[in-house]
C-alpha cells in the first residue's frame, strides 16, 4: 500500500518514472509512425496502393509492439490485470482508450500493456505499448492509450498483451 506523502512534495523516483515512461512512448511513437509517414506522400496512387501502405504501417505498429513487448523478461501474463474502457478522441482527432490496471501481485510492479484499437469490423487499425512504472497492489491504477495517428469511424480499444515485472 502507498503510504502518505506531503502533496506539495514530489518524489524524485515518481518523476523520474514518468519521464522514463514519456520517453518509451515517444519513441514507440517515432518508431510506429516513421514507415507511416512514407506512405503518406501524394505521389498519385491507386487506391489499392494506399491500402496496402495503411495495411504495412499497421503491421509496423503491431511488430513494434510485439517487439517491445519481447524485450521484457522475467514477467508475468497480466492481461486480467487491465481493463480497457469506452475510446473517445483527443483534440487532434486520436483514439483515447482509458484503462485500469489492477495489480494482483504481492508487490508493487511495472507494466507493459500492448492496447489494439479495432475498426467496427473487428480489424486491427492500430497498435500501442503503454509502460507503467510503480503499480501498487490492489489499487486500481488509470492510464490512457493514445493511438498513434487519427482513426475514423466506430473505434473499440482492447489489451492484447500485459506483462507485469
Amino acid at each position: 500500500m502507498r503510504t502518505a506523502r506531503d502533496p506539495g512534495r514530489r518524489n524524485e523516483g515518481d518523476a523520474m518514472s514518468r519521464r522514463r515512461t514519456r520517453t518509451i512512448c515517444a519513441v514507440s511513437l517515432m518508431a510506429v509512425l516513421a514507415p507511416a509517414a512514407v506512405g503518406c506522400s501524394d505521389g498519385g496512387g491507386t487506391p489499392s496502393s494506399e491500402v496496402s501502405r495503411a495495411s504495412a504501417a499497421i503491421a509496423s505498429a503491431r511488430s513494434s509492439a510485439q517487439a517491445e513487448l519481447g524485450k521484457i523478461k522475467g514477467g508475468s501474463q497480466a492481461k486480467r490485470e487491465v481493463k480497457a474502457g469506452r475510446v473517445s478522441r483527443d483534440g487532434a482527432g486520436r483514439s483515447v482508450a482509458p484503462l485500469t490496471v489492477t495489480n494482483r501481485g504481492k508487490h508493487t510492479a511495472n507494466y507493459a500493456i500492448e492496447v489494439n484499437f479495432r475498426d467496427a469490423d473487428g480489424d486491427l487499425v492500430d497498435a500501442v505499448v503503454l509502460h507503467l512504472s510503480k503499480v501498487p497492489p490492489h489499487q486500481p491504477t488509470k492510464a490512457t492509450a493514445h493511438s498513434h495517428r487519427k482513426l475514423t469511424g466506430h473505434i473499440t480499444a482492447q489489451v492484447g498483451t500485459a506483462v507485469r515485472y
